[in-house]
């Protein structure tokens, strides 16, 4: 529903959304990162959202570094702040 991009503008991400949005239909419940390939933009499944309630938005914003994507989310109760370490593999 809602997507940033890098400050270099190299990368995309995309928060999804719930189960009644438009962006849901079938995979949309998942924090993406988006990088510009030869046919398109290449999506990265990072963070499974299938337990975040959607009464609070993401809203991915990356670091000034571009290292990091930060997001907040109620995915294991009360709200919290979460990052990914765009370094790392996701583990899907």
């Amino acid at each position: 529903m809602h997507f940033n991009v890098s400050r270099d503008g190299k990368l995309f991400a995309g928060d999804g959304g719930g189960p009644r949005s438009v962006a849901a239909p079938g995979n949309g419940q998942w924090i993406y990162l988006f990088t510009p390939g030869p046919a398109g933009l290449v999506a990265t499944p990072l963070v499974d959202l299938s337990q975040h309630d959607y009464s609070l938005e993401p809203n991915v914003t990356f670091t000034p570094d571009g290292r990091w994507i930060v997001f907040k989310s109620n995915m294991h109760g009360a709200p919290h702040v979460y990052a990914v370490d765009l370094a790392r593999p996701p583990r899907t």
